[in-house]
């Protein structure tokens, strides 16, 4: 179906008498905008702007609702509505299926209630996504208080049982992760620190959890300092919020049990090795 551009007019009957506003000269204006192009035109004579319950309205809500209209022209706001909160509330009905809004008075943005529709638009606008991401966390928070993993984290040792909303160990990537924690505790002469683990798993051509060939380092420390792998698998943990990541505090981490790979004795082990490497390396 090819859609089509409209034409908007409305004048109340006081408009028309006190302000000479007549149909035929918003339709005019709309048309020398339009240019060539064909256009439908919805107009209500002698009906107030302070109700949507209008009869060319309602027609053109229910083309636009059908997908029948994809551009709609109109002289402004006010011939829209009298009242700021319909103006929005059709603005963003309409932007929401895609359809495209213009008002010809061009010069509207410049006039204070052109500023404070246009202001209130992008504020309104921010509250709704802020809501709508709120709502999202909301529930998000509420699945992992239920004991339930939210999605696949990629966690190298696990995969994520979808119909369960639960990880489960991965025997072959497990005996990997036992390797790795072994190999921290008693080294191999040929197998020295963090780099020296990495090398050798990647010599071994064994794949990460993406499928990679090569091990960095930084992966490795990572799955060294994972309390994933003693059962506690923590949500909530990050906040993602205002385009950036961010640690939150501690008593807002919710804990998902999760069955254990290492002995949370050989856990502590490699902590107390890992920290001394720190202080080494600062000294």
């Amino acid at each position: 179906m090819s859609q089509l551009i409209a034409i908007y007019a409305r004048v109340s009957t006081e408009e028309q008498a006190k302000h000479g506003f007549s149909i035929p000269a918003q339709i005019r204006d709309c048309q020398e905008r339009i240019g060539n192009r064909q256009a439908l035109v919805f107009a209500d004579e002698g009906v107030s702007g302070e109700t949507l319950q209008r009869p060319a309205l309602e027609e053109l809500r229910r083309k636009i609702q059908g997908g029948e209209i994809d551009t709609v022209y109109c002289l402004d706001p006010d011939r829209l509505s009298r009242k700021l909160l319909h103006q929005l509330l059709l603005t963003e009905e309409w932007e929401s299926r895609g359809v495209r809004l213009n008002f010809v008075n061009g010069e509207y943005s410049k006039t204070p209630e052109g500023n404070l529709f246009y202001a209130l638009r992008g504020a309104i606008s921010e509250f709704e996504k802020a809501k709508i991401t709120e709502r999202m966390c909301r529930g998000r928070r509420e699945k992992a208080r239920q004991g339930r993993v939210l999605r696949d984290f990629q966690i190298y040792g696990y995969d994520f049982d979808r119909q369960q909303e639960q990880l489960i160990i991965n025997p072959r990537e497990a005996e990997v992760v036992n390797k790795i924690y072994h190999w921290m505790i008693d080294p191999p002469p040929d197998i020295r620190g963090i780099a020296g683990i990495a090398r050798r798993l990647t010599e071994q051509n064994v794949p990460t959890k993406r499928g990679a060939k090569r091990w960095h380092r930084q992966v490795v420390r990572q799955m060294l300092s994972n309390r994933t792998y003693i059962g506690e698998f923590y949500q909530n943990k990050w906040d993602t919020s205002n385009q950036r990541v961010r640690l939150r505090p501690r008593e807002e981490w919710i804990l998902i049990p999760c069955p254990a790979i290492i002995d949370s004795e050989i856990f502590k082990q490699v902590q107390q090795i890992l920290s001394s490497l720190s202080v080494n390396s600062r000294s």
